[in-house]
């Protein structure tokens, strides 16, 4: 009998970061670099991850990559703001982000926001000389759409919101 272990142990060193990793490992492992300690986040994460395959791409990505996500719920944010991502201090090799989103209206529409701040994360992720809130502005002066004082959006933001609502309804 063929032990599937040594398999997917293999595909994650090999560097598989495109192939899904299960839930158990990007969700509820101790090494998960998504994290929460909201029992309705959790419910969120999980239920999107399962249903989403845009949104287990990215938390997948984000498992590969240097950065941390604290997630947590806020009962308000400033102006209309649903959710933002801020930057916390580096600590050893690794990087550290926190999102905040207020937890209001359908599960569908928190999980897309959730989609959508985490693809802010992976943006992070995918810029390696971001490691500071300086570094975060310069980052989002460059590829986002500012909308206020210190808040920039991305149209890859706005279009994994939307997607992840979409995969969602199907």
């Amino acid at each position: 009998m063929l032990s599937l272990a040594p398999l997917l142990f293999a595909a994650l060193l090999s560097g598989a970061s495109n192939a899904p990793l299960p839930a158990s490992v990007t969700l509820d492992a101790p090494t998960r670099h998504v994290r929460t300690t909201s029992r309705s986040i959790t419910k969120l994460l999980a239920r999107g991850y399962q249903r989403s395959p845009t949104l287990a791409a990215i938390i997948t990505k984000l498992q590969h990559s240097d950065v941390f996500v604290y997630i947590e719920d806020v009962p308000r944010l400033p102006g209309a703001l649903e959710g933002r991502l801020m930057m916390l201090p580096r600590a050893h090799e690794a990087r550290y982000v926190r999102i905040q989103i207020a937890l209001r209206g359908a599960p569908e529409d928190t999980i897309a926001l959730l989609g959508h701040e985490l693809q802010h994360a992976l943006e992070v992720a995918e810029a390696p000389s971001v490691s500071d809130q300086a570094g975060l502005e310069r980052l989002y002066a460059r590829i986002g759409v500012s909308g206020g004082s210190h808040q920039y959006d991305t149209v890859a933001a706005q279009e994994t919101g939307r997607t992840v609502r979409r995969e969602l309804a199907a």
